[in-house]
């Protein structure tokens, strides 16, 4: 009687398939190292990730929308705010999955009030917070108080925001901490503290509650020469603060990119390994991206 092979053969053949089999389902739940947005969401500029959810917003210019995509950058919903919209900068959501659009886009000092917006987006109601700033008038960005933000996170009932220095004339490069109310109202923002980043304005910030760190996106930009525009950005970790003084923690610095323009804008947590980061069309790249960095 012939030897019996067929149990060998289904090993040798299965064994192939099995790895095939893991390593797709590895695949299909890897986020991507980096991916192209949509052409509506050209100026990617505050971004949260929810699940796998990517949720997004463009920065001035567009209406009061959030964009939510998958992972690969395919536009699954939009949603419209019962809001204006200025310059929406930061986007952020709380511990019951809330969430808060910065519309405190400054740049010329001449805001009298800033607005955060609340969505919560099971029932679709928009509420407003509104601040300012002590000794804010309004008359430039050289006054005190007529700051620029970009950055901000919300955490235990609180609004952190983080002022974005000026990138050119007297810069002095200090980002400051200030909080509001998480809770519609109108308020005077509280200064908590302040951090001399050299050669670098912040655009973006995360905060993982599990680790306890802060994640800044910040950058620099000027003219080479005087007509070669080039840029550089890194990534600010801050960890091991006393209570919520962010700034006073632990300082890590890493360098995102250099020479080649490029604005990054937003960053989010995407689990214990990774963040991901926005970074806004140019005239190089026609479309904005999601990009996945590693955390350390």
């Amino acid at each position: 009687m012939p030897p019996q092979l067929a149990p060998f053969n289904v090993l040798r053949t299965g064994v192939p398939a099995l790895l095939l089999l893991l390593l797709t389902a590895a695949c299909s739940t890897t986020a991507p190292r980096k991916f192209s947005l949509p052409a509506r969401i050209s100026e990617a500029s505050g971004l949260v990730i929810d699940g796998d959810d990517f949720i997004w917003h463009n920065d001035s210019g567009d209406g009061p929308y959030l964009y939510t995509t998958d992972r690969t950058g395919k536009l699954l919903r939009t949603d419209t705010l019962n809001a204006r919209a200025s310059d929406y900068e930061d986007l952020a959501m709380d511990e019951n999955g809330l969430l808060y659009v910065g519309d405190f886009g400054n740049n010329r000092g001449q805001r009298e009030v800033e607005t955060v917006y609340r969505y919560d987006r099971s029932t679709r109601r928009t509420d407003s917070i509104t601040y300012t700033y002590p000794g804010q008038d309004a008359q430039g960005r050289l006054a005190p108080g007529n700051y620029d933000c970009e950055a901000m996170v919300v955490d235990q009932g609180k609004v952190h925001l983080f002022t974005k220095d000026m990138l050119f004339g007297p810069r002095q490069f200090y980002v400051k901490h200030y909080t509001v109310p998480a809770t519609p109202g109108h308020y005077e923002a509280e200064l908590v503290d302040s951090l001399y980043l050299p050669r670098r304005v912040v655009t973006g910030a995360a905060l993982d509650r599990h680790t306890k760190e802060l994640f800044l996106i910040a950058y620099n930009f000027r003219m080479l020469l005087g007509f070669l525009p080039s840029s550089s950005a890194s990534l600010i970790t801050l960890s091991d603060y006393p209570d919520e003084r962010f700034l006073s923690g632990t300082v890590r610095r890493r360098n995102l990119s250099w020479a080649v323009p490029t604005q990054h804008e937003a960053v989010a947590v995407y689990d214990e390994d990774y963040l991901y980061i926005g970074a806004e069309a140019t005239k190089l790249r026609r479309h904005a991206i999601g990009r996945r960095i590693r955390r350390r």
